[in-house]
Formats: structure tokens, sequence, C-alpha cells
């Protein structure tokens, strides 16, 4: 546990100053007094420090007042992640008691900012069971996608940064957000963290078991699907295009690793506003095809306009604001709810659906528009509105916060557990996920931060939930044998080059394939690294032309194959290029063609996670040592820096001062000229050479030289341009 005597420094507008009553009497001192040289350079300095101390409390009363200002304007929501609990504490400051521990997950609302103990505190509200707390969480445990936050912290980044002296020590914190995960989530997390390096994902420890999650799901009429379902989804008819979910149905769609996938990972997104992602534009790609193309009748403002004005004004998404609107009411718009021309209800509507429940039609569309009287919609904007806020301040910022938690309510935050629901539809939150990472693809958006809250369970399945009416093992006819066989030969001459190969070389791979233990994808991974094949040796270009042909069945292009090898030469695994072709459309179609499922491949390498850090470590390989990076050293460097088991600085000195590095003996002429090319990207120029080498010849170390390398600006550019920080 680390303690400090550190003075307490409250960061709030009532008081963020530090008083410093030493250097005022020594400077007092010496203007009454004959004083020495010597104490006049002591109060000399001791005035310079009370300057720094005084710019100091004026830069972080400036940072907490604009915190604080942001905080006025409407709520700033954040989610603790990267360690199961925490414990919400009365002071700033290190402690092992709270007054409430914050699991995984765990929506707080920020208000202020204080630094204590070296070390950036958050001072948020958080409700439990109804009941509220406020009080400090560490910085390093709260993430947030408030736009208005994050520009914040950028803007007072240099000071927050300053303060790292340590962090909770019984505490486990996990190294990086996908190994808060259970390891049955990992993979699939893996595999979009690949994809999307800014993503993030937040385990939401719900602390319920498994059992007790399906047996409430299942309870009275809270878990429906639609007539269009099979029907190993349907259970008793409840209306005329609605059934019940099936035990089966539910926990599909309740089991979160089902969906940890790129059509449906926005169900977990959280639902607030990111002026970095949501637009007008992108609203307008939600509603295009829709009744909600054009105006509002008779408001003389577009649907989509009005979308993004509510989610700005309330801190929420409007892309799920007109995702919800679009699910609950069609691409058609005929709803009797949005008609305006009820029967008893005439000029009412309510666009969200809210409170319209039954088990009629008659029944919904009456509680609905009963519902929209008492609140005075009766307009169409006013419907929209009223929505919109109630949608927002019922579920959104009471811990709801995901498309996931408002169809299957296991936040204990507010209103109990599993009754507050917004849908019975148990697939609505697959449909909205999609719909709305559509927009984002369409926008431009996809490889923007998004935090995506997922919940876990007590005494899960080993595996997730199987779709319902799927069996484990496939039953081929003669014909679909015939196919999956080929599929597998065609492996033997393709990729290995031979068709000479026993009966019981393709047996195996069919049972694998028949037995579901392996899918297509994975069968091919067997052939592409077997001893066999990397026995061939193949170059770089030989082996991504190669896996054109097998993968894709046609010759390689030459913009695809140059994003390839450009991958390569980062200094990217194999592994992952086979991964990018694996799991790609054009194989699912070449397995379609044989009647194999083509499954996806995982791959969790460091080295393949982030090209920018990946070329970062090429990068010092190649300029510092003068080679090609080894697979274990390129793995165990991206890892340390990945992981932040270290900083970027120190790895490039490990390089520049490795064994093997100074097994060179290169002069100081030669040594400066390496560091040039290392981390200033150019070749020396006399003077700055001459510079660096005086210094040497004066004595300096090379340890010091290295440091004014890299520390440097020009550095700091080319960090930036690999997408990394090098302190």
């Amino acid at each position: 546990m680390k303690r400090r005597a550190i003075r307490w420094i409250t960061m709030s507008l009532a008081s963020a100053m530090i008083v410093c009553s030493g250097p005022q009497l020594t400077l007092q001192a010496m203007e009454n007094h004959d004083i020495t040289p010597a104490l006049q350079e002591q109060a000399e300095q001791e005035k310079e420090e009370a300057g720094e101390e005084e710019q100091l409390s004026g830069q972080t009363r400036q940072l907490v007042q604009a915190l604080e200002r942001l905080a006025a304007e409407r709520e700033i929501l954040a989610t603790l992640y990267r360690v199961d609990r925490y414990p919400l504490s009365a002071t700033a400051g290190y402690a092992e008691s709270g007054m409430v521990w914050i699991p995984s997950g765990g929506q707080v609302v920020i208000e202020s900012v204080a630094l204590q103990d070296g070390a950036v505190w958050y001072l948020v509200d958080y409700v439990q069971d109804e009941q509220s707390y406020r009080g400090y969480v560490q910085a390093d445990y709260l993430i947030s996608t408030d736009s208005r936050f994050l520009d914040w912290l950028q803007e007072y980044g240099e000071a927050l940064a300053a303060q790292t002296n340590g962090e909770e020590e019984y505490l486990v914190k996990a190294p990086d957000d996908i190994s808060a995960f259970p390891e049955s989530y990992r993979s699939s997390l893996a595999r979009l963290k690949s994809q999307h390096p800014n993503w993030v994902f937040v385990p939401m420890n719900t602390n319920i078991d498994w059992s007790t999650v399906i047996t409430e799901e299942m309870r009275g009429d809270r878990s429906w699907v639609h007539s269009s379902r099979p029907a190993a989804w349907k259970g008793e008819q409840r209306d005329t295009n609605w059934y019940l979910a099936t035990k089966e149905a539910v926990e599909y769609c309740v089991d979160p690793r089902n969906f940890l996938n790129e059509k449906y990972i926005f169900m977990f997104e959280q639902l607030t506003y990111n002026g970095n992602c949501h637009s007008v534009q992108g609203v307008q790609n939600i509603v295009q095809n829709t009744f909600m193309r054009g105006e509002i009748p008779g408001e003389g403002i577009s649907y989509a306009q009005n979308f993004f004005n509510l989610g700005q004004n309330l801190g929420v998404s409007p892309f799920h604001l007109a995702s919800r609107v679009y699910q609950e009411q069609g691409v058609n718009g005929t709803s009797p709810l949005i008609s305006g021309t009820y029967p008893g209800y005439e000029g009412y509507y309510n666009y969200y659906n809210i409170s319209a429940s039954g088990t009629s039609d008659q029944q919904v569309i009456e509680s609905g528009l009963r519902y929209a009287r008492s609140k005075g919609w009766n307009t169409r904007r006013k419907a929209i509105a009223g929505g919109a806020e109630f949608i927002s301040g019922n579920y959104i910022l009471k811990g709801q916060d995901t498309l996931y938690l408002q169809k299957f309510d296991v936040d204990g935050s507010y209103n109990g557990l599993f009754s507050h629901q917004y849908m019975q539809n148990i697939t609505a939150p697959m449909s909205e996920g999609s719909t709305t990472r559509a927009a984002y693809e369409r926008a431009g958006a996809l490889n923007n931060m998004f935090v995506f809250k997922i919940p876990v369970y007590r005494n899960m399945p080993a595996s997730a939930c199987p779709e319902p009416g799927s069996s484990q093992n496939l039953n081929p006819t003669p014909e679909q044998e015939k196919q999956l066989r080929a599929f597998i030969v065609r492996l033997y001459l393709d990729a290995l080059g031979r068709n000479s190969y026993a009966d019981s070389e393709v047996d195996f791979w069919y049972q694998e394939l028949v037995s579901r233990k392996k899918n297509g994808a994975e069968v091919a991974m067997g052939f592409f690294f077997s001893d066999e094949f990397k026995k061939k040796g193949l170059s770089d270009g030989e082996y991504v032309d190669l896996l054109y042909r097998v993968m894709f069945d046609r010759n390689a292009d030459g913009a695809g194959k140059e994003n390839w090898m450009r991958k390569l030469e980062l200094g990217m695994s194999r592994e992952a290029i086979f991964a990018g072709f694996a799991n790609s459309s054009e194989f699912t179609d070449v397995c379609a063609d044989y009647g194999v499922e083509r499954g996806t491949i995982t791959w969790n390498a460091y080295r393949d996670q982030n090209e920018g850090v990946t070329g970062f470590v090429t990068r010092l390989y190649n300029k510092a040592l003068g080679r090609k990076g080894d697979d274990e050293g390129m793995e165990t460097w991206c890892r340390v820096i990945l992981r932040r088991e270290d900083t970027v600085e120190h790895v490039a000195e490990g390089f520049i001062f490795s064994g093997e590095f100074m097994e060179k003996n290169l002069s100081n002429e030669e040594y400066c000229k390496v560091l040039y090319r290392t981390f200033l990207d150019r070749e020396y120029d006399p003077d700055g050479l001459r510079t660096w080498m005086g210094r040497l010849e004066a004595g300096d170390s090379r340890e010091n030289v290295f440091y004014g390398f890299a520390r440097s600006g020009e550095f700091r550019e080319i960090m930036n341009r690999y997408g990394i920080q090098p302190y």
C-alpha cells in the first residue's frame, strides 16, 4: 500500500491555492537586513520555487473550474473499468476502505477533480440500490466517451499527466481491457480489438447467477419473439405476430458472448452523446429509407436534425434515438400510435411506444396513447422530445445505458432488477445494434473510440449458448460429404502442392468438420501452419500470392497485395495475415461453394494488435540493430508497450544499450549517426553532429546524449505518426 506524507490539495472552486509563506519571509529579510551572497542565492531560489508553486496553483484552479463548468451544463457519465470493484472513498487519496464498492461497469457521474498523493481523483456520484453516494475514484479506473470531457482531458493533459506517482496496490488492475474479462469472452474481443484498436471493452460484473437471470427473463410476458423466427424460438403465441420466447431463445439472446462480433457489438455501446462520432448526416443515414427521411409533418424541421438536437442537448446518442423510433415504428410508420387519428385519442402521438403494453394490439395502442395524452404529447415534435427525455432520464442516465441493458435489466442502480425493461422483443438489441453500427460505418467513424459495456454473470456455461435449432453435429448427405472432402483435397493440392495423400489424412480433417471441432478457417490454418508448409520457405510475396489462390480462389490484385505486404513489412505476423484472409467475405463464398461453415480465426499476438506499435518496434530493429525483428523479440517489445509495462523511451533505451548493439563497438561519430536515423528519421546535419560530438569529447556520457535525442521534439513527432506516446 503506497501512503505518502504529502500536503493535501483540495481541488474545488472554494479552495485551490497553495499557501507559500516561507519564501515571502525570506524576501522581506532581504529588504531589511544585510545578507550574505549565499543567503541571497537561497532566497532567489525560494522565490523561484514560490513562483512555480503559484503557477501550479493557478493551473489546477483553471482545470477544476473548467471541469465543474462542464458538469454544471449536463451530467458527465463515466464507467468503472480494469478492476473487478473499487472502494468509493470520502476523501481523495489512497485508502483501502470506502463507503461502498463500485463494480466493474458501474456508472458514475463526474462532478469535479482533485490532485492528491501524486494522482488524479474524480469526485463522482454513484447510485446502488436507489442509494446515492458521493466520493472519489482514481482517474485510472474511469473511462468516459463524453466528447466535452475528452476535450477537457486534452486541454489539461500535461498537468494531469504529471500526477503519476503510483496506484492503489491492494487493487488488482487488469493489464488491459480484454484481460479483465473471463477467458470465454477474450478471443472474440481480441479479434475486434485487432481491427479497431481504439475500442474499449468493459466487463459489467452483474453479480447475478446465470440460472437466475434466465429464470427471470422467462417470467410472465417479459420475453417475446416475432413470428418470423424459426419454430425453435417460439413458444406460446401471444398475439398475431408475437410468441413467448423459448428457454433456448432466451439463453441465446441473454448470452453476451454470442454478439461479440462486428455486426452486433453495438448493442453494448454506451449511449451517450459523442461529438466526435455523431452528426446530422449520420442520423440521416439511419432514417434515409424510412418514413422519417424528410421533415416532421407540420414542424418545419427534419427528423434527422431534430434527433441530433435532442441528443446533443440531453447528452445521449442521437443515433440511438433515431434507431429506437425506427425499431418501434418500422419502415413505413403506419402504427396508430403515431397517426394522430386513433378514435378517442385524436391528435396524440407516442413515437417510442412508451408504456404501450398489453396482450392484444388494442391494449398496446390504447395504453400507449393514454400515456401520451397524460404527458400532453399533442404534436409530433413534443412526442419525439418527450420520448427522448423519458429514455434519457429513466434509462441511459440511470445505469441502463446500452441497448442490451434496456432489454435485459441486470443493472441494480435504480428500479431493482429485471422488471424495468423497455421492450419485450428479445432480438431488439440485435437489430438496433446492427442499425447503429451501419450508421457509424457510413459516417466513417467506426475506428473512433467507443466504450462497450458487456455483462458478465456468475456460473455461466463454459461456452456461448447455441442458437435455437442448431445441432452439435452435421449430418451430411452423400452429396454434402463429397463436397466436404473436395474442400480438404483442394487444400492438399493448392496449399501443400501435392496430390498424393492417404484416405486417412482426408478422413481426419473430414471428421473435424463433421463433428464441428473445427470450421473451414481452422482447417485451412492447419494446412498453412503445418511443418510441411513451413519447410517450403516461401518469401512474403509468395506467401501472400498463395493465400489469394487458396483462400480467395483468384490471383492477387495489385492494391490488395500491396496492403498485405505493407503489414508484413511493418512486422505483423503471417498468422495475422492469414486471419485477415480467413475472416473475409471472399473466403466465406469459397467455403459456401463446398458447403463448409467458414468460422472465424482469432489471433491474439501482441505484435498484431496495433500497427503503430508494431511498426515502431520494427523501426528500432531496422535502424538501431540493422536487422529484421525476430518473432520472440517483436512479441516481447510490443507486449511491453501495449501493456504499459515500461515507457516507450525505456524500450528504445533497451535497444541502444543492448548487448547486441554494444558489440558493434561504434565510434562516437557512428553512435551519433545511428541516433539521428533512429530518433530523428534522417541523416545528420553537420552542425548538429559537431554539437553532439563536442559533448561526448568533453566527457558527457552516451546515456545523456541518448536522452537528448529520445526527448527531442522530432522524436515526439515520429511517435505521433505511430500513434503512441514516448513517455
